[in-house]
């Protein structure tokens, strides 16, 4: 049967914030998986004395181990095994420029290589899926591609495309071009820079200005962990891993649950809803929700759109 979750309000988390900063360093376990001399992948875990359920998280672009904190000691209740695993670049794993904070990637397939290397390291062998953002797009490609198939999989507001006005084919040849040419692959896109916080009035993630800033609040105290916009080459990954998906035949023979954002200005809410509306004849035709006028980040929005819609991502994946 599948559970109820009471998740933390915007209230709670700022009356228990000492709370949770004390259950981030003290009761988390906070993993350093060496994968080769270059390479050390980064991993949080929640592992109760006692647990029947393991369920795995993947991030989205550019996030920190620290903004799992408030969700995690919301759940530390349940009994479940919770691990939220980052690829190389993204959180405290090992950058692939060395020096430099960009996103990049030569390969996207390294982003799922990845994560089964984790799930192996970590004894991880039946578990439930949850991707945010690019999370979304790496636990599609892990579904579709990998070995360590989830038994159950959540996506929400999956990078299937960028939300961009440009018309597709533009787009598609203008990426696929600059993140080939040798003098633009290590280069910022046009919307990349090193990070900037901005205005909570002018953001484009959250509605919910006390998660926004506790949020930023902790890159403001560790601006070593704070990570840069995009390059081209990694778009251009992102592309192909994107029409691969789009183009290729495969079908869903586990549930799928994928939540969207009505105003997301970051992915394409339409484009999720096609790939979505695709596979409607599967074994296993995918659940999709539209979160109407909430932003791109459900994880860290307000309220009123967080807590119903990942409260019903959490029961999906324990039924």
């Amino acid at each position: 049967m599948p559970q109820s979750f009471v998740l933390t309000t915007a209230q709670e988390l700022t009356a228990s914030r000492s709370a949770i900063e004390s259950f981030y360093c003290d009761i988390l376990h906070h993993h350093q998986l060496p994968r080769s001399p270059e390479l050390t992948l980064s991993a949080l875990e929640l592992r109760p004395v006692a647990y029947d359920t393991t369920l795995v998280i993947i991030p989205g672009r550019a996030e920190t181990e620290h903004k799992y904190a408030e969700l995690l000691y919301s759940l530390q209740n349940w009994h479940c095994r919770i691990l939220v695993l980052f690829v190389r670049g993204q959180g405290d794993s090992t950058r692939p420029l060395t020096g430099s904070p960009k996103c990049h990637i030569d390969d996207f397939n390294l982003y799922r290589n990845d994560v089964e290397f984790m799930l192996d390291a970590l004894d991880v062998t039946s578990y439930r899926l949850m991707g945010f953002s690019l999370g979304g797009l790496i636990c599609t490609d892990l579904y579709v591609n990998g070995q360590h198939k989830p038994q159950r999989l959540a996506l929400m507001a999956p990078y299937f495309w960028p939300a961009f006005k440009l018309p597709e084919p533009v787009l598609k040849g203008f990426v696929l071009l600059m993140g080939s040419l040798p003098g633009f692959k290590l280069a910022y896109t046009p919307h990349g820079s090193e990070y900037q916080k901005i205005d909570f009035a002018q953001n484009i993630h959250s509605h919910s200005k006390i998660r926004y800033e506790f949020y930023h609040d902790y890159y403001a105290a560790h601006p070593d962990k704070a990570l840069a916009g995009p390059t081209y080459a990694f778009v251009r990954q992102a592309l192909l891993k994107q029409l691969e998906l789009r183009h290729r035949r495969f079908e869903f023979t586990i549930p799928v649950f994928c939540a969207t954002a009505g105003d997301d200005r970051v992915v394409s809410t339409p484009h999720c809803a096609a790939l979505m509306q695709a596979h409607a004849h599967d074994q296993m035709p995918p659940q999709y929700v539209r979160v109407s006028g909430a932003y791109h980040d459900l994880l860290n929005e307000s309220d009123d759109y967080r807590n119903p819609i990942l409260s019903r991502a959490l029961s999906f994946l324990t039924a």
